[in-house]
């Protein structure tokens, strides 16, 4: 069953600029870690989009046919499944590819025929990209013919990322990047420091048993599993 594109492509890309692309602000993470001067700022600004691409690739946000780096900013994108010659059912649910959440189905063209939303289709899941065929509200077949899905995904950032974003990914980037900026200030070689008869120290390491081989913590992956494609 070929519920699945055949290909992606990207219509109008997330705004320019790595601010749109982000999952939150300097001043949200000095907020959250009650930091109150400035001299951190250009080490937060720095590892913002680092962390945010570590979790946009955890969450396995899918690529188009470009290989553009993808984003949970809002983009306007186009899913095509070709006609199948061989006649192969595609179900009654089609599946767009991962880029969550869906904000709109803008336009679904079936063999040539442009659908009407609630009328001829419907959407199931916004975060899994679930999109159901109906006929009088009874589900239906996909055709076998060409489908080409119009839609938007992700969050509108670029008009305000302080209110648009989701919290839960916003909490998860700001606890990664927590752990990042603490880890800044001392020697990455040493995995713990202990004075007798004055205390001792244990240091998270990369692939070790506290921060896993992707590199973000295992509470982080924790706080990202609903948002990660379980597709591989």
């Amino acid at each position: 069953m070929r519920a699945f594109a055949d290909l992606l492509d990207t219509t109008a890309a997330v705004a320019s600029g790595i601010g749109p692309r982000n999952l939150t602000t300097t001043a949200a993470v000095k907020v959250a870690l009650k930091i109150t001067d400035t001299a951190s700022d250009a080490l937060i600004d720095a590892l913002i989009p680092r962390v945010t691409q570590l979790i946009v690739d955890h969450c396995r946000l899918a690529r188009d046919a470009a290989g553009t780096i993808p984003a949970f900013g809002r983009e306007t994108l186009r899913a095509t499944w070709y006609a199948d010659a061989c006649g192969l059912l595609r179900g009654t649910d089609l599946f767009l590819p991962w880029r969550p959440p869906v904000f709109s189905l803008d336009s679904i063209v079936e063999s040539d025929t442009t659908l009407t939303v609630s009328t001829d289709y419907v959407l199931i899941s916004a975060r899994a990209g679930q999109v159901r065929r109906v006929s009088s509200d009874v589900p239906g077949e996909w055709s076998t013919g060409k489908i080409v899905v119009v839609f938007k995904a992700g969050f509108d950032t670029a008009t305000s990322l302080a209110t648009n974003i989701d919290k839960g990914l916003e909490a998860a980037a700001i606890e990664q990047i927590k752990a990042m900026l603490h880890a800044a200030n001392r020697d990455p070689a040493i995995r713990s420091v202990n004075a007798p008869d004055i205390g001792s120290e244990s240091y998270s390491v990369t692939g070790g048993d506290v921060m896993g081989a992707s590199v973000l913590l295992p509470q982080v992956r924790d706080m990202l599993a609903t948002w990660r494609n379980p597709a591989p």
